[in-house]
């Protein structure tokens, strides 16, 4: 621990929350933006398109940096980035103005979002450390879907204008508290940067198998989520469940992770990292595996959809955390360019995720996008096994 000072693990998550919540907060102000603009609603897509480029690419840029310049620098440049880009976009009247103030914003989400799960790695022990960052994903959980629900409201009483206002303000938020409360976790080395430093991480990271395995894990369990959102209101709505409906069936799946969290952070965490993230693999195997029988079944209860996404969710909850921390505990010293590629290629995983099984024809049948999802939850069930088996194979030697 670098600093006797508390870390403030609100400030984090309000910093981790921020990143979703610039998707899920524009999200019901897009065709007002179209209409008060008079732009084509496929130009305003753009919108959501620079946000999340900037927030996965400059996760790998934020990460390497604060290996050498330490992290709170880039907590703080972010909290400005998101900041300004709140407050530009209040002024302008320009879709291409608009659109650099969504990069802006996203950038700043990329640094907020990096540092935050780093500066928690850096800080506790391992055990302790995914303890934290349960807490932190439920915080993190809980902002985005509570700007989900009030972002339609925003828009109505104040305009895509009260969207951006809001984002001004979580912005300002963290900028102050990074000054009041934000210790440094990994005070600067001194050393300049240089290119050879930075192709030297990535290449230690990504030839270290636990690491890897680890990323696979978080990045396919939370793309697999992405990937639901894509295609799951399709399966609810061929059930003849309407839009309102489908709200309060499917927030059961963030309330089983926000669910599943808690019970990490009070119990699984003494199990230790793998063996909590085994766990949420096995459960997020199974329930999918239920929703693929479901489906199949011809059910049109929605409770038979429902119940197994909460699962899901659940099992997220457990998983997440523990593969985050085991993946960038691994990288040791390489700990900010771990968090940056693990937030990249989540980002990524997710994105194309979502569009791959609607190419395939979820939309139409949804069955492809389950099978798709539980493949990726399959996948990620290997990958822990093996870390479990490299872990047990470790004591036998020592």
């Amino acid at each position: 621990m670098a600093s006797q000072k508390t870390l403030p693990l609100w400030l984090l998550a309000l910093g981790t929350g921020s990143a979703v919540m610039g998707i899920t907060l524009i999200t019901p102000a897009l065709p007002v933006i179209s209409r008060d603009l008079q732009i084509d609603p496929n130009r305003v897509q753009y919108l959501l398109t620079a946000y999340l480029a900037m927030l996965a690419g400059g996760q790998l840029f934020y990460g390497p940096l604060s290996d050498v310049f330490g992290r709170r620098i880039f907590f703080r440049m972010g909290a400005l980035f998101i900041t300004l880009g709140g407050l530009f976009a209040l002024m302008v009247t320009d879709i291409t103005l608009l659109t650099l103030c969504r990069v802006l914003q996203g950038l700043g989400a990329g640094a907020c979002i990096s540092m935050g799960r780093t500066m928690v790695n850096d800080y506790f022990a391992k055990e302790d450390a995914a303890k934290a960052m349960a807490t932190v994903q439920t915080i993190q959980a809980i902002v985005p879907m509570l700007a989900l629900i009030f972002g339609g409201t925003i828009v109505f009483l104040f305009g895509w204008q009260g969207v951006m206002g809001l984002i001004f303000i979580a912005g300002f938020i963290l900028l102050l508290g990074s000054f009041v409360f934000l210790p440094e976790t990994n005070p600067s080395t001194g050393q300049s940067l240089q290119l050879a430093t930075v192709i030297n991480g990535y290449q230690q990271v990504l030839t270290n198998p636990v690491f890897v395995s680890f990323m696979i894990v978080s990045s396919l369990q939370v793309g697999a989520f992405f990937t639901m959102n894509a295609f799951i209101p399709y399966a609810y709505e061929a059930i003849g469940v309407n839009s309102l409906a489908f709200g309060f069936y499917f927030a059961m799946t963030p309330v089983g992770y926000v669910a599943g969290n808690l019970f990490n952070r009070l119990y699984m965490v003494k199990k230790g990292v793998a063996i909590a993230t085994f766990t949420g693999c096995i459960l997020a195997v199974t329930s999918l595996t239920a929703l693929v029988f479901v489906q199949l079944s011809g059910a049109t209860e929605p409770l038979a959809f429902a119940l197994p996404c909460a699962a899901f969710g659940f099992g997220n909850g457990l998983t997440v955390a523990n593969a985050t921390i085991g993946g960038i505990s691994a990288a040791r010293a390489n700990a900010g360019t771990a968090s940056g590629l693990i937030g990249a290629v989540t980002m990524v995983v997710g994105g194309v995720g979502g569009a791959v099984v609607i190419a395939l024809g979820a939309a139409d049948n949804v069955q492809i996008g389950f099978v798709g999802i539980l493949a990726m939850a399959c996948i990620s069930l290997a990958c822990i096994i093996h870390i479990l088996r490299k872990e047990r194979k470790a004591k036998k030697v020592a």
